[in-house]
């Protein structure tokens, strides 16, 4: 090839372009890597690209007007009417402040907490932009890293909102606030508008409502406490629980050391501040606060929402409570005598069956005196109403209320190879008696026999279904967070006896269960929240309700319970008038007494209980009788309540008893010893027999037939009150001795069946109960007071 062809040739290959790529003169794969021109080149078209993009950004984005939020709108509270308000959550009064009226500790806490770069910076924080920019498009965004001016800016002018837009917006906002305010006005407009809890926004108003002092007087221990709270408001309230905080206040005092803010001999003197208990308002008197408290976590938890947007959204929320009903509560409540000892507490929970909605409660005397609501928070020891759980259990494994179990007293049980020993109230002993009798007079020799045979799980697997909520776990118990749990529900055989400790509202929502024939409803007092001038629907109760029972087996055990009230403890009941179903329950050393029942359109819990110190104590002598029993007086209560509630509401009767499910039956470890035959007379006798009588059936089939009260302690005492009434101390295991095992035999019999505590017909009623003659043991006919406060002889197994 000639010299000028071969030239010409690579003229091509050799020649550079603009940017040199492929790079000439380079051969292989190598000449398509980029050269440094390549990089210089796109990285300076790059950072040119940014700052034009930054340029147009800053120059397009207008510091906004403030936010709604900001501005505060009133969120009200109605009665189920949608009409009538019950209360407001709304923005305190803020008073904003200058720098110089700030004290200088709570300037310095509040940069430790938040910003530490306060000064240094131009409003932002590009590590925590990072952070949220990689959050957002992850969807795991954790917040946090933002500046004190990025915070200000976000309350202010924006939302809580977590996109990208919104932290871009924040960015540029935040640096012309930079520019256009000294860091001094940045940080007071930043104390100015910042929540704190007890709907306090700012730290003028927040140091008023927990310290009794302005701003300008606060030292570094309540300073610190007050920047701890900057991160999580209303995780509680200082004053009742400042264990909370304590991490997040000592990390603020350290940082405020790193910063050189103060010395480390003052962090060493710096200890949680004391703070004052919150001061109620005047308009949360009575049972509108606890309406308003109760009403308020739950619409913080169903709008997922904080409490600064609660206070500040304008909502409007329509809750369940009936006006009419509440009153009703209030007023039942007030006909308990006013004697009352120290400590005692009464509560009411009525539930709409069709839908959970919470008709009524009683908190408490009044909100302001008390916070603390007896209906909603407490839990107490059930007593004997825990017995129907066991019934239902046994309905749905084949057990039938003719079946036979042991009512003597005491009654050793074979627990799974481990020898049980139960008891009756008072010792009052009855022969082998039918489930259906063993409810009627809630036996516990015979319910415990029960509990054994079909598994005490699956007794706490109904009750669960029912309503009740969970067993408290370890964790929450040891933090005392145990405002969503049951307390000792435990799969033990005593617990049919009463012993876990439960919420009236969750007992409340099981025997609504009931009424409804099965189908479970969540309890709720929201119906449902609008917000704005147009009144946007943002939320609106679930309440369709999920089917938890056999149809079958809600019947019968309604068909059982109306046994209680037409011939046991609850014969007050019958004062309504209609049918109605339910169960008494009284704990052992007379602790707390209970009524739960229903009507198919209303299913209500009343509880009475007595605490001093914290501790559950007995309720003692009251109202003229010796115990207060669950047929006494929160019977008359349910009842005197359920007839002003069901006045002008149509007569429901309940479901008819159908097929129950066929399963296998549990084998009986504990069968009903066969009864004694009677001797027969000798020929010839002078008695009047021939010789040939039947011996009594084993047990009733049906409404027991009334027998003569043998107990003289529970009726003979006051002249037919009778100490042990009603059902007489239903359940020992109600109390808090769950180790008990039994709690004695739960007389609930009353009415027409004698065998009952006392009658459980306070002031007379219909249960011919009204003094016993003897205390015999032993015999079917017993003393009646069986209801529970017996103690076994041996300690229930994991009880």
């Amino acid at each position: 090839m000639a010299k000028g062809q071969h030239t010409a040739k690579n003229i091509g290959r050799n020649t550079k372009n603009l940017l040199n790529y492929p790079r000439a003169g380079v051969s292989g794969w190598t000449r398509f890597l980029p050269s440094i021109r390549i990089l210089v080149v796109g990285g300076l078209s790059l950072v040119i690209a940014l700052c034009v993009a930054f340029a147009i950004g800053y120059a397009a984005t207008d510091i906004p007007e403030p936010n709604l939020e900001a501005t505060g709108q009133t969120s009200t509270i109605y009665y189920s009417d949608g009409k009538t308000p019950i209360g407001q959550y709304k923005v305190e009064d803020r008073k904003s402040v200058e720098i110089d009226e700030i004290s200088e500790p709570m300037q310095k806490a509040a940069i430790a907490a938040e910003d530490t770069s306060f000064y240094e910076n131009r409003g932002i924080s590009i590590k925590g932009l990072s952070r949220a920019v990689v959050g957002v498009a992850t969807n795991q965004y954790a917040g946090g890293g933002s500046t004190i001016t990025q915070q200000y800016v976000k309350n202010f002018y924006l939302t809580n909102e977590h996109s990208l837009d919104r932290k871009v917006k924040e960015m540029f906002i935040s640096l012309k606030i930079d520019q256009q305010q000294s860091k001094d006005e940045i940080l007071a407009n930043y104390l100015n508008t910042i929540y704190l809890g007890r709907r306090s926004y700012g730290v003028e108003v927040a140091a008023q409502n927990y310290f009794d002092k302005p701003a300008s007087e606060l030292d570094v221990s309540e300073s610190a406490l007050l920047a701890a709270m900057i991160q999580r408001p209303g995780a509680a309230d200082p004053s009742d629980n400042p264990e909370a905080y304590e991490d997040r206040f000592n990390y603020v005092v350290k940082n405020m050391v790193d910063e050189g803010f103060i010395t480390e001999e003052q962090a060493a003197k710096v200890e949680m501040p004391e703070v004052k208990k919150q001061n109620k308002e005047s308009s949360l008197s009575g049972q509108k606060g606890y309406m308003w408290d109760f009403v308020r976590r739950e619409a913080l938890r169903k709008l997922d929402i904080d409490e600064a947007q609660l206070d500040r959204g304008g909502y409007n929320i329509v809750t369940t409570f009936d006006k009419d009903r509440m009153k009703a509560a209030e007023q039942a409540i007030k006909t308990l005598p006013q004697d009352q000892p120290e400590g005692m507490q009464a509560g009411l929970v009525s539930i709409d069956p069709d839908n959970g909605g919470i008709e009524a409660f009683y908190g408490g005397k009044n909100y302001l005196d008390q916070a603390f609501n007896a209906s909603t928070q407490s839990h107490v020891q059930a007593g004997s109403t825990f017995k129907p759980f066991a019934l239902v259990a046994g309905l749905e494994n084949g057990v039938r209320l003719t079946d036979s179990y042991p009512g003597a007293s005491p009654t050793t049980l074979n627990n799974d190879g481990t020898p049980w020993t139960v008891n009756n109230f008072g010792g009052s002993s009855y022969g082998p008696v039918s489930l259906l009798k063993a409810t009627q007079s809630s036996i516990n020799t015979a319910y415990a026999a029960l509990n054994v045979q079909v598994g005490p799980d699956k007794t706490v697997d109904v009750a669960e279904r029912a309503g009740l909520s969970e067993n408290c776990t370890d964790k929450e118990m040891e933090a005392g967070d145990t405002g969503g749990c049951s307390i000792g529900l435990t799969p033990n055989p005593s617990n049919v006896l009463g012993t876990p400790s439960v919420k009236p509202i969750d007992m409340a929502s099981a025997y609504a269960t009931f009424a409804a024939n099965g189908v479970h409803h969540e309890t709720h007092s929201i119906k449902k929240v609008t917000k704005g001038a147009e009144d946007e629907e943002v939320y609106k109760a679930e309440t369709k309700g999920k089917r938890v029972f056999d149809k079958a087996v809600g019947a019968e055990t309604s068909y059982a319970l109306q046994q209680v009230i037409n011939g046991g403890s609850g014969s007050y009941a019958q004062n309504l008038g209609r049918p109605a179903a339910g169960k008494t329950g009284t704990t052992n050393e007379n602790k707390a007494a209970w009524f739960s029942g229903y009507t198919p359109n209303l299913a209500t819990s009343v509880v009475l209980y007595r605490e001093v110190d914290g501790k559950s104590v007995s309720i003692g002598a009251y109202g003229g009788r010796g115990e207060v029993t669950g047929g006494s007086f929160p019977v008359q209560v349910w009842t005197d309540y359920m007839q002003t509630a069901l006045q002008g509401e149509k007569v429901e009767q309940f479901p008819a008893r159908g097929e129950l499910p066929d399963k296998p039956k549990p084998k009986n470890s504990n069968p009903a010893p066969a009864p004694k035959p009677e001797p027969k007379a000798p020929s010839g006798s002078n008695d009047g027999s021939d010789g040939d009588e039947e011996e009594e059936p084993k047990a009733p089939i049906e409404t027991p037939k009334d027998d003569e009260d043998k107990n003289k302690d529970s009726d003979s005492k006051d002249d037919g009150k009778d100490s042990k009434d009603e059902d007489g101390r239903e359940d020992n295991g109600s109390s808090k001795d769950s180790d008990d095992g039994a709690d004695g035999g739960d007389a609930d019999s009353g009415g027409s069946d004698n065998d009952n505590d006392d009658g459980d017909t306070p002031g007379g009623g219909k249960d011919k109960d009204t003094g016993g003659s003897d205390d015999k043991p032993g015999g079917d006919t017993g003393n009646g007071s069986s209801e529970d406060g017996g103690l076994p002889v041996i300690p229930t197994p994991g009880g």
